[in-house]
């Protein structure tokens, strides 16, 4: 039997910001600034204004801002409402997709910035505490040969809640007995289903995994146990969560020798909706680019991938803008009609105008035997007989393929636009992206 869970406490005690690649710094500055942009779009949905008011309480220690507002609450809600924020329009960044796709900034962040606010660290703090939590995250994904999402389970609510859980163990200073146990309670609050996708329920698994880290960091400091094996017992989280019992229990940690930050890093969204229709997205445009056309035109659009980039666009009808999230016949049907898709395409009214939903109609999944992001594409046939082809990689904002920086005072912009005075998103804006330097999470300016 290996020592993954011990081996995971002694690497978060033990990280300084100054060992992290040289990478981390700017990618996480820009994974912060797309976290907050997120919370404060997602400030006032529905899921957001149900979990706070149904689970924070009146008269909690006031130790963290929820929602960049004034209002402070416990590091626990906080971490809750603003990571349930973060995700409730599915606009947040991704991360792992070649390993396990998922979103990191919406687990990990809420729980930095409700733990860093309670203890007043700075900004190399936070840096560092996200380093740890992306890098646990890649370990424990990376041990598995297969799709989680194939078996239903949720990456951003059961490998965050264990990343939260080191993010904030390593803004606490614990040390490596008390950071395993933190990670090992992690273990038995993560949770979270496919199934749920197109609801309410997902964009809680964030806020969840967030609070549960928080939670978990809090319960090890105080001196609660938990198994030594947790993660890597036959019994443990990686056995019960692999798809095909393949996960991989015993290899020694790859800690400082490989960075999943250097590898893999974090995208970023350009459209607001569910990442695996973005690449179909992206082609659609570019072939929209090279051969104009519009949808009476259209006979059918068949798009062509393999079954996991499938798995989580569990809406082939959707009737309301949360299925438009998660369909890829409304995300096809919307770039054809629309030419565009942004923030203002996902109405009721524009989910069922008559010609959205008979596009919706003509637009084939075809489920082939690709693999990761090679050989996808989307074939149109127009009636007038001709076929058009796109074949795609990576989308735009994808990292390996970033988007432009003005791409994300762009968003930001868009995101915060009315919930400062004037000149604050800015000035918003630029601490976040050089959040390093960063005395005090006080320092930024707080919404209407």
């Amino acid at each position: 039997m290996g020592s993954l869970t011990q081996d995971i406490g002694a690497f978060i005690a033990g990280l300084r910001y100054e060992d992290a690649p040289a990478v981390a710094t700017p990618i996480i500055r820009n994974g912060f600034t797309d976290f907050v942009a997120t919370v404060v779009l997602g400030r006032n949905d529905e899921v957001t204004t149900c979990v706070r008011d149904t689970l924070v309480g009146r008269n909690e220690d006031p130790e963290a801002r929820i929602l960049l507002s004034a209002t402070r609450k416990s590091g626990p809600s906080a971490a809750l409402v603003n990571g349930t924020a973060s995700h409730s329009q599915d606009y947040d960044d991704v991360g792992l997709v070649g390993i396990q796709p998922t979103h990191p900034s919406a687990s990990i962040a809420p729980a930095i910035f409700a733990e860093a606010e309670s203890l007043q660290c700075d900004g190399k703090a936070m840096i560092r505490a996200y380093v740890a939590a992306f890098e646990v995250w890649g370990e424990l994904a990376s041990r598995d040969p297969d799709q989680v999402h194939l078996k239903g389970w949720h990456p951003t609510g059961t490998f965050g809640a264990i990343a939260a859980a080191a993010g904030a163990a390593s803004l606490r200073g614990l040390s490596a007995n008390q950071a395993a146990n933190a990670v090992a309670l992690a273990a038995s609050m993560a949770s979270g289903v496919i199934a749920n996708f197109g609801s309410m329920a997902k964009p809680y698994h964030a806020g969840r995994s967030g609070q549960s880290g928080v939670i978990a960091a809090r319960l090890a400091a105080a001196g609660m146990t938990a198994s030594r094996d947790a993660l890597e017992s036959p019994l443990g989280f990686l056995a019960a969560i692999s798809p095909k019992g393949r996960a991989d229990l015993d290899s020694p940690v790859q800690f400082h020798k490989r960075w999943f930050m250097e590898s893999h890093g974090l995208g970023f969204k350009l459209f607001p909706m569910c990442y695996g229709a973005h690449r179909a997205l992206d082609g659609m445009f570019t072939l929209l680019g090279k051969t104009p056309f519009v949808a009476d035109e259209v006979e059918r659009i068949e798009v062509e991938s393999n079954q996991g980039q499938f798995s989580n666009l569990v809406q082939t009808n959707p009737q309301n803008v949360l299925d438009a999230k998660f369909s890829m016949e409304f995300a096809m049907a919307c770039a054809v009609i629309a030419k565009r898709c942004t923030r203002a395409e996902f109405t009721l009214d524009f989910v069922h105008r008559a010609d959205v939903r008979a596009l919706m109609s003509r637009v084939k999944r075809v489920v082939i035997d690709s693999q990761g992001h090679e050989g996808d594409g989307l074939i149109v046939h127009l009636r007038d007989g001709r076929r058009l082809e796109q074949r795609f990689t990576f989308p735009l904002g994808h990292a390996r393929r970033p988007a432009p920086a003005e791409a994300f005072w762009t968003k930001f912009a868009d995101c915060v636009d009315g919930a400062f005075a004037p000149g604050l998103d800015r000035q918003l804006f630029d601490q976040l992206q050089s959040i390093e330097r960063l005395n005090s999470l006080s320092d930024l300016p707080v919404a209407k």
